[in-house]
Order: C-alpha cells, then structure tokens, then sequence
C-alpha cells in the first residue's frame, strides 16, 4: 500500500517543482531604462515611446541581481534608406564600446519567427513576436513591415533592479530613425532571459511631454506675468 501512494506522490511532486522551476524561468525578465528624468521612460507596462533618437538607457532584470552575457538588439525599420548597412557601438557594458553588427542581410519581417529565433538564441523566455514591435513602430511610420536587426556583445553583466549601469547607443555620430526599438538578452545560469516585451525603448522622436512639476512652475511663471503686467498698467495712469 505505501508503495503505491509513493509510486503516485513522488511523480507529482517531482510534476510540481518541473512546474514550478519553468514558472519562475518564465518570471524572469529584462526592463528597458532611459537615463534621464523628464519623461520618465521605464517598464511600466505599456511600451514607453522615447523622445531622443540617442538615448542613454538600461536594462533591470526582474528578480533585480540576474548576471550572464548581455545582448543589446537595434532594430531599425526595414523601410529607412541605409537601413541594412549602419554602422554604430554601444558603450557603458562590461565590454565597451560593443559593436552592433547586422544579424541578416534580409529583415526580420515574419510573424512567424521569434526575435530571439532570428537572431540565433533558439526559444527564449519571454517570447518577442514581430508583433510585439511593428504595432508600435508603425504609428510613427506607417510603410514599415519589419526590421533590421543588429546585436552588439557586451560581455557579462549583472542587472540590478534599478538602473545602475547606463548605456550610450553611440559616440555622437548616430542616431537611430524614428520607430526603431532597443531590446535586450541576457544568458543567464538558467538560460536566455528576454525584455518584457513592454520593456523595450521604441524612438519616436518627438518633444518630451513637461513633468507635472514643471507646468506648475511655468503656470506659477505666467501668473506672475499677469500680475506684473497688471500692476504696471494701474501705475502707468
């Protein structure tokens, strides 16, 4: 009899922490960050557009501490003249600056094939479909059907759950297109590790929104305005 509860319990149990292991691989993720504070540009969710087309960002892992070889992937939209033969490094990993090479002469443009697939890394948790990118870029611009896709090595790297270590896309004489995204792998003990697909940092190029504590002060500004204007013009007859 105890035989038989065992010969039932022990593949359960051994079911459940299989189970529980997969779970927490699948938890595992990486965060885009923007280096700078107005707007804020983090993981919050949604994509989070970013203004600048040279943006000084990061990566969080979540849980915060996860170390192994970083992959920082450009992806450049397929309709931008030049697109497949850009020339740019990364600089701020543990190897820097990191050139970013093209993975493919053809663009990544198939629904069917994973980011991670694409680039050579197999199946990776959490998976980055096509379609998590293109929606995005294509309300900045409409024509574009896919990417090119580059990847730059930065060696290893511990991501902390705060953006410790910031990363500069070039030296000053690049700047991504507008609708280009930046995305992250890392190799962890455990396996490949991707961005959350709402963490990636998409360029849009447009002027940052003003903080809520600097429309005050710019109401607090014209306030002022009005009322010296005011006083003068009651002096003034």
């Amino acid at each position: 009899m105890h035989g038989k509860v065992r010969a039932v319990i022990f593949p359960v149990l051994f079911a459940a922490f299989v189970a529980l292991s997969t779970a927490q691989l699948q938890a595992d993720a990486l965060h885009g960050m923007c280096g700078y504070s107005s707007p804020a540009c983090q993981d919050n969710g949604t994509v989070t557009p970013v203004f600048t087309s040279s943006p000084t960002y990061g990566f969080t892992s979540s849980p915060a501490g996860l170390s192994g070889t970083l992959d920082v992937i450009t992806l450049i939209p397929d309709n931008i003249t030049g697109a497949n033969s850009e020339s740019f490094s990364i600089f701020g990993g543990a190897t820097s600056p990191a050139a970013s090479t093209l993975v493919n002469m053809s663009a990544w443009t198939s629904n069917k094939v994973d980011l991670s697939t694409f680039v050579g890394l197999g199946k990776v948790t959490p998976s980055s479909p096509l379609g998590a990118f293109l929606p995005t870029t294509q309300s900045f611009d409409s024509s574009a059907t896919g990417y090119y896709v580059y990847l730059a090595d930065l060696g290893t790297n511990t991501l902390g759950g705060t953006l410790a270590t910031t990363l500069s896309l070039n030296d000053g004489s690049f700047d991504l297109p507008v609708g280009s995204s930046i995305f992250a792998f890392l190799d962890t003990s455990k396996g490949w590790v991707a961005t959350a697909n709402s963490g990636q940092i998409s360029i849009d190029g447009a002027s940052p929104i003003p903080e809520p504590a600097s429309l005050a002060l710019f109401g607090f500004g014209l306030l002022g305005l009005a009322c010296f204007t005011h006083w003068k013009l009651r002096h003034a007859n």
